[in-house]
């Protein structure tokens, strides 16, 4: 058996939370385009954070402008995966493909790793696409049981989380349209409170500005509020650095989420959103290659076990990494999905970049 270190993984996989999808500014289909410079000389006030002129988004639209810079930002507290030996996961996530796939289906992409179709294609309810939650999940917690306890005890402490700022907010009532953005927070420093006192140092890595907070190249401009029913759109991409650390050493890896989509249900007062869900799919190939920073990590390199365990994930493709299918080719993504909820926060400032680490080969 692999050996059992202990790891901080803040955000997890993101789908960990990461927690962001969006449309890309247009009435298609399309990844939300990378955001440009924000607002200059910013403040932190009880209702965000403030500054100059917001800064357009990039080549997948603008949306409308928040000339203000102001939002309602919400940090995740909690991450739900479902786990369980009841099918669980089978409610996590969303239909990505528009099918409901079973071990017989004929118009799915084919296995991966000479994986079985009985493995990876059967979906969760109605349609739900989520291969992570069904073969990963119960994978990574045979070899480290407290997994996702260990998860949401580092959110609790204050060790990381994922901040959405919904630009321009108003307190209640519905936004046909408006610019969601996304950022990955480092260490608070204290215990969070959750009740919108919170001060989150935002991690550099998604900033097109890193001295400035307010630059997140993770923009989702056609967002919409209906009866306090958040929706950032769907096929979307986002990315999320995540730090990783044992005893001895520490890493981070990139996770890219693609065809993703976003959902939650804001309090009457804007400042609660539980219950949320996100779901997308993971490029199998790219996330092998973090993985193998994992590996480097816990010195697993060329450890047969190790080896074994990117075969597994290889064979959990179950969708194409656009979130298509196409039974002429390869499966080369896995379906993910992930709920979670939110509380009130702000954001204080750029916190130091996630570490570096080395990979095997």
């Amino acid at each position: 058996m692999l050996k059992r270190q202990r790891l901080y993984w803040a955000l997890p996989f993101v789908t960990a939370l990461a927690v962001a999808c969006g449309d890309g500014g247009s009435s298609t289909d399309t990844t939300g385009g990378a955001g440009g410079k924000g607002g200059q000389g910013g403040s932190t006030t009880s209702s965000g954070s403030t500054g100059g002129a917001g800064g357009m988004g990039g080549a997948g639209g603008s949306g409308p402008e928040c000339p203000s810079n102001e939002g309602t930002i919400l940090a995740a507290n909690q991450l739900i995966f479902g786990e369980g030996n009841s099918g669980e996961w089978k409610s996590v996530g969303f239909d990505l493909d528009g099918l409901t796939s079973t071990a017989a289906s004929k118009d799915v992409c084919m296995p991966n790793a000479g994986g079985s179709a009985q493995v990876a294609y059967p979906d969760g309810d109605n349609g739900i696409d989520n291969s992570f939650g069904k073969n990963l999940l119960p994978l990574i917690l045979g070899l480290y049981p407290t997994w996702v306890k260990d998860i949401n005890t580092g959110i609790d402490n204050g060790n990381f989380t994922a901040l959405l700022k919904l630009m321009c907010l108003p307190p209640e009532g519905d936004v046909p349209q408006f610019t969601t953005k996304l950022f990955g927070a480092t260490a608070l420093g204290a215990m969070p409170k959750f009740d919108g006192t919170d001060k989150w140092p935002v991690e550099p890595g998604l900033l097109s500005d890193i001295m400035d907070p307010e630059t997140s190249t993770i923009l989702f401009p056609n967002s919409s509020l209906k009866a306090n029913q958040f929706d950032a759109g769907k096929n979307g991409t986002f990315i999320l650095s995540v730090p990783l650390k044992t005893a001895m050493s520490s890493t981070s890896i990139k996770l890219t989420l693609y065809a993703a989509k976003l959902q939650m249900t804001l309090s009457a007062d804007h400042k609660t959103a539980t219950p949320g869900m996100v779901g997308g799919v993971l490029n199998t190939e790219e996330f092998i290659a973090e993985l193998k920073k994992v590996g480097a990590l816990l010195n697993l390199c060329g450890n047969p076990l190790f080896d074994n365990l990117l075969t597994q994930v290889r064979q959990a493709s179950d969708i194409m990494a656009d979130g298509t299918q196409d039974p002429t080719k390869t499966c080369d993504g896995i379906s993910t999905g992930l709920g979670f909820e939110m509380a009130a926060a702000l954001i204080n400032g750029v916190g130091p970049a996630n570490p570096m680490g080395t990979v095997c080969p």
